[in-house]
């Protein structure tokens, strides 16, 4: 699914002086414990954790949040309402409910807002970030996970939580920033790309086609200045 595409001169022009003025500028942003993005009816959302909050949001502001985790899901563990490692969203039934997957070292749970579907159960390894994506319809309806650890990255369906295997570093036209320790990762489908991968890393978000073919890399503070509040340390 990951192919090893050039990157456009666009992509790599992000230069000594703008990198270094962009560093900058988030110095005091804290980064996400866990983000991924979901396409509801063509329409893509996000959402972001960092310590106990959650938020939900398009490019063109908040949806709901930032709000406690605990109040939205009183139902879960103590352990998942803050510091969240990794966070995936799939779709439940024809309402499209979210169906969340959230790991938390070596424990993960699966959840909708209704209450926990499965877990925590132990998985066989922590996880730096997860994107969660359905596939198929009907009895062959299933979900597959994207996952990332350090410099490797593993595809997986359903519950077999599985040890990333495949190189990062294999994907050539990376950025080499982004070829290791991502803070998260989403994976998605839509009508321009068969395959649409989102990768975090600090206060940057890349964005490739299946191919490689690198469609953005952007500044979070700037793609998403309405979350910069959130965002600030103090």
């Amino acid at each position: 699914m990951l192919g090893g595409g050039a990157v456009p001169a666009s992509a790599l022009a992000a230069d000594s002086a703008e990198v270094n003025r962009a560093a900058g500028s988030a110095s005091a942003l804290r980064d996400f414990d866990a983000v991924t993005t979901v396409n509801e009816r063509n329409v893509w959302k996000h959402m972001a954790l960092i310590g106990d909050q959650y938020a939900i949001f398009n490019d063109f502001g908040l949806i709901q949040g930032p709000a406690s985790i605990r109040q939205k899901w009183p139902f879960l563990p103590e352990q998942f309402t803050h510091d969240v490692d990794s966070a995936g969203i799939s779709f439940s039934g024809p309402g499209f409910r979210w169906r969340h997957t959230w790991t938390k070292g070596n424990q993960a749970i699966v959840f909708e807002d209704s209450g926990i579907i499965s877990g925590p159960f132990a998985i066989p390894t922590p996880y730096d970030g997860i994107s969660d994506l359905n596939i198929g319809s009907g009895p062959t309806a299933r979900v597959r996970h994207f996952a990332v650890r350090g410099g490797l990255f593993t595809f997986f369906d359903g519950l077999n939580f599985t040890i990333p295997t495949a190189r990062l570093a294999d994907q050539a036209f990376l950025p080499e920033r982004f070829k290791s320790d991502l803070d998260d990762v989403s994976l998605e489908i839509e009508n321009s790309e068969p395959t649409k991968f989102s990768y975090y890393k600090d206060n940057e978000r890349l964005i490739f086609g299946s191919g490689g073919r690198i469609i953005e890399l952007v500044n979070l503070d700037v793609k998403w200045p309405f979350l910069n509040n959130w965002r600030t340390i103090t």
